[in-house]
């Protein structure tokens, strides 16, 4: 299968972001910053993929048609390159509309043979399974993850179950179950999944790294993250291949008054991760995770009175954060424990999670 052939790291080196469709936005584009207080820089130019909404189930479909790399269509082929290349880069939609976002129309150019009403009732009908408006931009891994959630098959958005009228015949790729065979494979079939032995080598060597620290360098949120793993498996605590939580855990327990020093970004827990992107040190996590995690160590800082660069000891930081955060709805939940996107969706329990209950009550194993 196409997933098992190719990986991000392989397909990096392709040069596919000299396309058509592409033209530039003011995005943050700046690598993320080593220095544990560095404040993010100024936005910098960066392509953005402009895509009619029905283009991405035609990607989908052609996956589940091919599984392969040329799908047939030059510019089906260009989106997959491109997202493949880059999953960050962001996908913006453009449908043609009547009123007021007509700001955004990209004209007819890009219309499938079924006709100018078919074409905009469908890219209508997906946007609105989307959740999302014309010119909506999101990075293209989590616009993917959002059609693959939403829309499992073409059904009543590529083809009727009754052709009322020659308009409306549809497209013939409907009732092929092709997007279904593709929707079935999911996002790995489109943005192939990080090497393992990539993941593996970050894995033993960070572990390694944490080990010889003489301070810690963890992101705010993730104390929180470390007393949930704690909490859930307080009698088998153990070390899994995804993450570094229960190293730093280790740690602290070998050495309680260890410094701990609260940095941007992605921390010493994050680089064996299947989101983890080692050339940005990004997380790529769905449905945006980066920036849930982003207001999260914002609010944990807040609450606790802290800034990035700051330095504790590993049992004052905990003593602090079980003082200040009694249950993760404070953070996680946003405080009122409500989702109002995907993109904030919440971690666990909206009312708060056990396993960070427990941890608070255990005091995280940190000895007296």
């Amino acid at each position: 299968m196409m997933s098992e052939r190719i990986t991000r790291r392989v397909f990096a080196k392709a040069g596919a972001m000299a396309t058509i469709g592409l033209t530039t936005l003011e995005t943050a584009g700046a690598m993320a910053s080593q220095q544990p207080d560095a404040a993010p820089q100024p936005s910098a130019k960066a392509n953005t993929l402009e895509v009619r909404p029905y283009q991405l189930m035609c990607v989908v479909c052609r996956i589940g048609q091919r599984q392969t790399e040329e799908l047939g269509d030059a510019r089906l082929t260009e989106i997959l390159a491109a997202v493949r290349e880059d999953p960050k880069i962001p996908a913006r939609l453009r449908l043609n509309t009547e009123s007021v976002y007509r700001y955004q129309n990209p004209g007819p150019q890009e219309d499938s043979p079924e006709g100018e009403m078919f074409n905009a009732k469908r890219d209508l009908d997906i946007i609105q399974k989307l959740g999302l408006v014309p010119g909506d931009a999101r990075p293209a891994i989590d616009m993917f993850e959002r059609l693959l959630l939403n829309v499992p098959a073409t059904k009543g958005v590529c083809g009727y179950e009754t052709v009322t009228a020659d308009t409306w015949q549809g497209c013939p790729h409907a009732g092929s179950g092709n997007y279904e065979k593709g929707h079935a494979l999911g996002i790995k079939a489109i943005i192939p999944p990080r090497d393992e032995q990539e993941k593996a080598d970050f894995k033993k060597n960070t572990v390694a790294a944490i080990y010889q620290a003489e301070t810690l360098q963890i992101r705010p949120h993730h104390l929180m993250c470390m007393s949930c793993f704690f909490g859930a498996r307080m009698d088998n605590l153990g070390p899994i291949k995804e993450d570094n939580l229960f190293e730093a855990i280790d740690a602290i327990h070998k050495n309680p008054d260890i410094p701990v020093t609260l940095v941007r970004g992605t921390c010493m827990i994050c680089p064996p991760c299947s989101h983890y992107e080692a050339e940005t040190k990004f997380c790529l996590g769905g449905r945006s995770m980066a920036l849930r995690d982003q207001k999260k160590d914002l609010d944990v800082l807040q609450k606790l009175g802290l800034k990035y660069g700051d330095t504790l000891p590993a049992r004052k930081l905990y003593e602090l954060l079980y003082e200040r955060v009694p249950s993760t709805r404070d953070v996680c939940g946003y405080g009122d424990g409500e989702k109002r996107a995907p993109e904030w969706s919440i971690c666990g329990d909206p009312e708060g999670k056990e396993t960070y209950r427990k941890a608070r009550a255990a005091n995280l194993g940190i000895k007296s």
